[in-house]
C-alpha cells in the first residue's frame, strides 16, 4: 500500500540511483543509462542524491562500470558553476563523487544472502539509517540485487519493529523487472516498503508521440552542440529495443525521476495522479502502468498487435513529452548561458487550498492571478480535466479556460467523485516552458434536504 504523504515547501526528495551503466557511447554496449544520468544530472538540484550505485549490466562481464558514472560527474562539475547561476542548489562535483557505489557485478537470487553484502548494498542501509525523517525514494535502472541483499541482511539482523521501520521508509520505482526474481522476491517479502514497476509506460519516453524532439536531428541541435562538457557526453542513440530500430533520445530509465520532478503536475505519493514519468494503478499489492486515452489514440484505428497493446500506458509518459523535451532544452542551456540568455520555468500560484469540497449544482472559482514569469515573458494559461486521474463520471462545465480564473461548475444531478484539474501555464520563451498546479475537487453526495445553492469564492 502506497502511504500517502504531504510534501513541506521547499522539501527535497532524497534519491538513490541503482543504474546498470555499460557504455558512454553509441558504438558499443547500452548507453542509454548515460543518456538518463545526463539528464538526471540536470535536475540535481532538485533533489537530495544520497547514492549513484553502479550494479550488474549485461553488457559488460564481471564488473560494475562506477568508472563511468565519475567520467560522467567530472563532465557536470566543469558546467556546474554556469548551472548555479540559475539555481544555487546543485551539488558540488566532489559530493557526487562521494556517492558513488559499486554494486554486485553478478545477479540473481544466488546472490542475496550472507556474505553476499556489496558497497552498494551497505550504502543503502547506511542512507536509509541517517537520522532524516524524509523516506528515501530508489529509482531502478536495472536489477535490484544491491537492494534485495541490503534487505534481507536488514531482516536478518533487526528485530520486527526495526525491519518494519526501515522498509517503510523505502519508495521504489522500478523500470521493469530486469534480470532475475529479486524484484518480485522484494515485493513479497516485504510489503512495507512502496513499490511502483513500470512495465510498458517507460517507453512512452521515446515512442509513440512527437518523434521531431527525440530524433538524431534533435539531439545534436539542443544537447550535443555548442551546449558545453555535459552536452558532449550525451550518446545520440542508434540502437533499438524490442520493436525494432531506435535513435536519438531512448532514456526509458527517465521517466523514475520525472515522475519525482516537483513541476506541480503530480504528488510522487499519489501514483493514480500522474506526472512526467507516468500514471499508476494498484494491482496485487503493487502499482503497475495505468491507462490514458488521449487524442492521438483515438485516432489510431488500427488492429491490436504486440506494438499497440500498450499504446495507452505509453501515452501517460508521451501525452507531456513537449514540455518534458523543452525543459531538458533549457536547462542544457543552463550549462553555457547565464541567467539573462535562459528561460526559466513560469511560478504558478493559486489561490487557497488545493483539495476542495464540493456539492451538486455548486460552483468553485479558481484563481491564479497571481502567478508571473521569472523572465518577464508572456505567458499562457489553459486549465484542463485530468479525466483518468479522478473517479467523478458525470458532466462538468469549465469557464474560462484560458484565462487566469477559472468557474467549475457542477451540474445538480452530480455523481460523487474527485474531479483532478490541472492548470498549465507556458511561457513565450525559447524554448517555451511549462509549469503545473493541481485542484482535486471532491463532489460530495448531495444531501437529501433542500439546501441554498452557494458559491465557493477562492
Amino acid at each position: 500500500m502506497f502511504k500517502s504523504r504531504k510534501i513541506e515547501k521547499n522539501e527535497k526528495i532524497r534519491l538513490i540511483v541503482l543504474t546498470d551503466i555499460s557504455s558512454l557511447c553509441t558504438d558499443h554496449g547500452e548507453p542509454d543509462d548515460t543518456q538518463s544520468l545526463i539528464r538526471l544530472l540536470l535536475y540535481s538540484d532538485c533533489f537530495d542524491i544520497e547514492g549513484l550505485i553502479a550494479t550488474y549490466t549485461e553488457h559488460v562481464q564481471g564488473c560494475v562500470k562506477t568508472d563511468y558514472i565519475h567520467a560522467v560527474l567530472k563532465a557536470y562539475g566543469k558546467v556546474r558553476e554556469t548551472l548555479c547561476c540559475h539555481s544555487p542548489d546543485y551539488p558540488t562535483e566532489e559530493y557526487l563523487q562521494s556517492c558513488v557505489k559499486a554494486g554486485n557485478p553478478k545477479c540473481g537470487m544466488d546472490e542475496i544472502g550472507k556474505e553476499k553484502d556489496t558497497e552498494g548494498s551497505d550504502w543503502i542501509i547506511d542512507v536509509v539509517d541517517r537520522p532524516d525523517p524524509r523516506p528515501i525514494w530508489i529509482t531502478v535502472w536495472g536489477g535490484v540485487t544491491d537492494l534485495a541483499q541490503a534487505l534481507w541482511r536488514v531482516r536478518n539482523e533487526r528485530d520486527a519493529n526495526e525491519w518494519n521501520e526501515f522498509c517503510s521508509k523505502l519508495y521504489v520505482y522500478s523500470v521493469g523487472d530486469q534480470y532475475d526474481q529479486a524484484g518480485p522476491w522484494i515485493r513479497a517479502n516485504c510489503p512495507r516498503i512502496h513499490y511502483i514497476t513500470s512495465y510498458h509506460s517507460f517507453r512512452g519516453m521515446y515512442r509513440d508521440g512527437r518523434k521531431d524532439l527525440v530524433n538524431r536531428e534533435w539531439v545534436e541541435t539542443h544537447i550535443c552542440n555548442g551546449h558545453g562538457s555535459l552536452g558532449e557526453m550525451y550518446p545520440n542513440y542508434d540502437g533499438g529495443d524490442i520493436w525494432g530500430s531506435v535513435t536519438g533520445v531512448k532514456e526509458g530509465d527517465s521517466p523514475s525521476f520525472l515522475y519525482l520532478i516537483p513541476n506541480g503536475l503530480g504528488n510522487p505519493y499519489h501514483p493514480d495522479w500522474g506526472s512526467w514519468g507516468g500514471r499508476f494503478e494498484k494491482k496485487d499489492g503493487t502499482y503497475v502502468d495505468a491507462q490514458d486515452q488521449i487524442e492521438e489514440i483515438e485516432k489510431i484505428e488500427r488492429e491490436e498487435t504486440d506494438y499497440t497493446r500498450n499504446i495507452k500506458e505509453r501515452a501517460a509518459v508521451f501525452r507531456f513529452r513537449q514540455a518534458y523535451q523543452n525543459s531538458f532544452q533549457a536547462r542544457m542551456d543552463w550549462c553555457t548561458q547565464p541567467y539573462g540568455n535562459a528561460n526559466h520555468e513560469p511560478i504558478v500560484k493559486i489561490k487557497g487550498n488545493r483539495e476542495l469540497n464540493v456539492y451538486p449544482g455548486e460552483q468553485v472559482i479558481l484563481d491564479a492571478s497571481e502567478t508571473w514569469d521569472p523572465d518577464g515573458d508572456p505567458i499562457h494559461f489553459r486549465w484542463w480535466i485530468y479525466k483518468e486521474a479522478g473517479t467523478y463520471s458525470g458532466t462538468v462545465e469549465l469557464v474560462g479556460k484560458i484565462t487566469k480564473q477559472l468557474t467549475i461548475r457542477i451540474p445538480e444531478d452530480g455523481k460523487p467523485g474527485t474531479i483532478h484539474v490541472l492548470l498549465e501555464v507556458t511561457d513565450e520563451g525559447e524554448p517555451s516552458l511549462t509549469s503545473y498546479q493541481r485542484i482535486v475537487v471532491t463532489v460530495l453526495e448531495k444531501k437529501k434536504e433542500s439546501r441554498p445553492k452557494r458559491q465557493k469564492e477562492r
